[in-house]
């Protein structure tokens, strides 16, 4: 199976994107590269702007396995998000 990218709301309230897979075990999903939106300063005084940032700052694996009942949400990204995210994990600018 190839990895989508998804959208995810946990029953943490976090959410975050990721190119997913559905692990042999039918009860998980592999997350590749996971990330979330976050707010950062801009050059602006006073706005805010989002930046996709690692949704594991501490993680050695750039792949997680999360289980499914920790999944409220599953979605497609809008796609200037998934551009973003693509660009982000790939180095590439599309």
């Amino acid at each position: 199976m190839s990895a989508d990218v998804r959208v995810f709301k946990l029953s943490t309230g976090e959410e975050i994107i990721a190119r997913a897979e559905q692990d042999n075990d039918k009860d998980k999903l592999i997350l590749k590269q996971p990330m979330t939106l976050q707010p950062v300063p801009t050059q602006v005084q006073g706005t805010m702007g989002m930046a996709l940032v690692p949704w594991l700052i501490s993680a050695k694996s750039d792949y997680v396995e999360i289980s499914l009942q920790h999944i409220v949400i599953e979605t497609d990204p809008k796609d200037e998000i998934e551009k973003n995210y693509l660009s982000s994990v790939t180095g590439l600018s599309l």
